[in-house]
């Protein structure tokens, strides 16, 4: 699975539980067979708001084509 086939996945992860994101999203951390995705906050864009936190986080399992959120406080 490439990077390109991974931010999908992610992407629509997020698209499908109506999340909104700031796209492309970035690769962040491998382990093992799990790949985190992380994409922005759109309100983290406005410089008058705090939002904490300011990303959302999914892994994808490359094998299986898995997709969960990461919990996050």
């Amino acid at each position: 699975m490439n990077r390109d086939e991974i931010l999908l996945l992610a992407q629509n992860y997020m698209r499908n539980r109506k999340v909104d994101i700031v796209l492309p999203g970035e690769i962040g951390e491998k382990v093992g067979d799990q790949i985190e995705v992380i994409f922005l906050n759109p309100f983290t864009l406005d410089p008058d708001s705090i939002v904490c936190p300011p990303d959302y986080r999914v892994l994808v399992d490359v094998k299986t084509k898995e997709v969960k959120l990461i919990p996050q406080m």
